[in-house]
Order: structure tokens, then C-alpha cells, then sequence
């Protein structure tokens, strides 16, 4: 292994280090709790969503399930990390809860929010989510208050990812991943 790979793991360890742990005030709250909270913020997400990009409607319609994380925060200053919790529906039903988490490495300072809502236009690309495959992400954003931008994405490999309503300030052009856990409720 060379000195640049051995300083990417490096760096991208100590950026999973960084993630906030728990899940705020309610991590003390059993699993049953912490979905009924979750339930009335996923159901603004979705409406939120709804009235930003008129074209998701159909999505959480046809789609055949959704992930919706109605707050992420993420911080970072060349390392990063994010962490937010949310909930699983396969057509339309409630099926898990979810944990979305990772970490960035690259030119980044500051700290913003933000809510992702995943569609899976099928069952293979469900059931890789429900596998726990990571995701890798490269890009560049920035964001001051509440003001945020965010375009409609196109399904790729099956999957479409939504994000918008960031807050905070952060200005960042990174590589990182993004991992999920998938926990079912009965």
C-alpha cells in the first residue's frame, strides 16, 4: 500500500470518528418511540419535497420504496462527517428505520443540514440498500442560512436521491461515502 492510499484510509477513519453519536434527545427512547417522533418529520420531508419538486409526487407513488432523513447535519474542515436518522417505505408502507452516516475528505470549512429523500425505482435497487452497499459521492456545494440549491436528479442504477432545506454555512468540494442501516419495524 502507498503513502497516498494508507493517508486516504487514515484520513477517512478519523472522519468517521467525527459523526455525532446517537440520535439527539431520544436516543435513550426505545425503537418504537423514536418512530412515532420520526414519523410527523418524515411526513413534513415528504411534503416539503413535494412542493419543491412537483415531480417527485409521482415518485413517491410509483417508486418502489423511499428512504426520507428529514434532517442530516454535517460538519467539516478538510475531514468531515454526517449523521441523520429517517424511515423506510416500501410501497407506501412503513418497513424500517434508517441511519445515514459517512464521511468527506477535500476542500471544506463549516457546517449545514440538510433532508434526503432516496427513491428506489425497483426491487434489486432496494434490496442493495437493504444490504448496506455504500455509495460513494463526489461533488461540491455551498450553502449560507437557509438558502440552499438542489436540482432533481434522474434515477441512476435504479436510485434517485433528493436533497434540500440546507442550513448553516459550508463551503465544500469533496469525496467521500455515504452509508445507510436498514432496521426493520414490525
Amino acid at each position: 500500500m502507498n503513502l497516498r492510499t494508507t493517508s486516504i484510509i487514515v484520513t477517512a477513519l478519523l472522519a468517521s470518528c467525527s459523526l455525532p453519536v446517537g440520535c439527539g434527545p431520544s436516543s435513550s427512547l426505545p425503537p418504537e418511540e423514536q418512530v412515532k417522533i420520526l414519523k410527523d418529520d418524515v411526513a413534513a420531508t415528504i411534503e416539503t419535497c413535494k412542493s419543491k419538486f412537483p415531480s417527485t409526487a409521482k415518485d413517491f407513488s410509483s417508486a418502489h420504496a423511499y428512504a426520507v432523513y428529514p434532517a442530516i447535519g454535517k460538519g467539516g474542515f478538510v475531514v468531515g462527517g454526517f449523521s441523520g436518522k429517517g424511515l423506510v417505505y416500501e410501497r407506501g408502507k412503513l418497513v424500517a428505520r434508517s441511519s445515514a452516516g459517512g464521511g468527506t475528505i477535500g476542500a471544506q470549512i463549516g457546517g449545514q443540514s440538510f433532508s434526503e429523500v432516496i427513491f428506489f425505482e425497483s426491487e434489486a435497487a432496494f434490496a442493495r440498500f437493504k444490504r448496506g452497499e455504500t455509495a460513494f459521492q463526489a461533488g461540491g456545494s455551498a450553502t449560507a442560512g437557509t438558502a440552499s440549491a438542489s436540482a432533481a436528479n434522474d434515477y441512476k442504477d435504479g436510485v434517485k436521491v433528493m436533497t434540500f432545506d440546507g442550513g448553516g454555512l459550508m463551503l465544500e468540494g469533496v469525496i467521500g461515502g455515504q452509508t445507510f442501516s436498514f432496521e426493520p419495524v414490525s
